[in-house]
């Protein structure tokens, strides 16, 4: 008897829990359910990502591009002119950025303040790196450009009669005294800035000594100089070594490669001290080299590398970046389904 008594509880039970289950299942096949969430973005989509992150990222660069080649190009013929260029850029990046709210153009224009960001940072980034390159390089050129070139130099001459040379090309008997050179090792950095004078068969003990060859770590301390073309005996030309104040106006002095300007001529007072030699007052250091016009024409190459590693690097982040906004920018469609069970 008990034991019938329990079975009918046990099936009375899993009655109830059957139904119960099934009143739940009616429920959920009766609601609609959003489904936007489990579709996956379909090609349209990716289409519209794509043109508005390659339309977004090529115009956008229009700043950078053109920043760089008034850098290049401009700057060092018309400061005004680059500096209204700037300014320019800028004001058309802030027309964008105030024309896409609804106060300004009557409708919010999300991508229209999207591409201003694009454009005023474009502006700004290629204005920073022109201005590194230009600086760190492209001075030196195009100072070395404006100079001119002398030619059957004597190393016994004044150099000062040569201030406006970038290249020369010295007499057959001068040479390079490399037996009277001296490596200056900086205290500091521990880099060993190397000098050695030029001579000519005029000139004795008492002359003097108005041209010094330089070149960093490439000497012994004493009585080896090995920079550049140093160790060619037929080499009898030179590049200027441009001080500081021959490149820029003295309140931009800070922002030239120069720095180690002065350490050549510490150098050189050591020369003196060791030898018993006479330098000029103002001496005039050259890159002693077979290929002068190489020398100078390296200021410019260098910078064009640069300006290409660094804009490759930067326009890619940018497509990135503008890729991920981009899908903010496309109106979503409303996908919904019936689930029914």
């Amino acid at each position: 008897m008990l034991g019938g008594y329990f079975d009918a509880v046990r099936a009375s039970r899993a009655s109830q829990e059957v139904r119960t289950e099934r009143d739940a299942l009616l429920k959920r096949a009766d609601r609609r359910t959003d489904l936007k969430q489990f579709i996956p973005c379909d090609s349209k989509d990716r289409a519209r990502a794509i043109l508005i992150t390659a339309a977004m990222s090529v115009l956008g660069m229009i700043p950078y591009v053109l920043m760089m080649l008034i850098w290049f190009f401009v700057y060092h013929e018309s400061f005004a002119q680059s500096i209204i260029s700037f300014f320019g850029f800028v004001a058309l990046g802030a027309f964008f950025l105030l024309g896409s709210t609804k106060r300004a153009m009557g409708k919010d224009r999300p991508w229209m303040w999207w591409f201003g960001v694009v454009w005023l940072q474009a502006a700004v980034f290629g204005t920073i790196v022109g201005f590194f390159l230009y600086f760190r390089s492209l001075a030196y050129y195009w100072k070395y450009e404006e100079m001119r070139i002398y030619t059957n130099v004597a190393a016994a001459q004044d150099s000062s009669s040569f201030g406006d040379g970038s290249m020369f090309l010295f007499s057959e008997d001068t040479r390079l005294d490399a037996m009277r050179s001296v490596g200056y090792r900086s205290r500091w950095t521990g880099e060993t800035f190397c000098v050695a004078p030029l001579t000519d068969v005029s000139m004795s003990q008492a002359n003097t000594i108005s041209f010094f060859a330089i070149g960093e770590g490439c000497c012994t301390p004493r009585a080896e100089f090995l920079c550049d073309d140093a160790d060619d005996f037929t080499t009898r030309s030179a590049l200027r070594v441009l001080e500081p104040e021959d490149v820029v106006r003295p309140y931009m002095r800070w922002a030239v490669q120069g720095a180690s300007f002065p350490k050549y001529i510490r150098a050189v007072k050591l020369q003196e001290a060791t030898y018993a030699t006479k330098a000029a007052i103002k001496p005039t250091l050259l890159i002693w080299t077979k290929d002068p016009i190489k020398v100078k024409d390296s200021f410019y190459h260098s910078a064009t590398e640069i300006c290409i590693q660094v804009s490759l690097t930067y326009f890619a982040v940018v497509i990135i970046s503008v890729y991920f906004v981009s899908w903010k920018l496309i109106p979503r469609q409303k996908h919904e389904g019936v689930i029914r069970h």
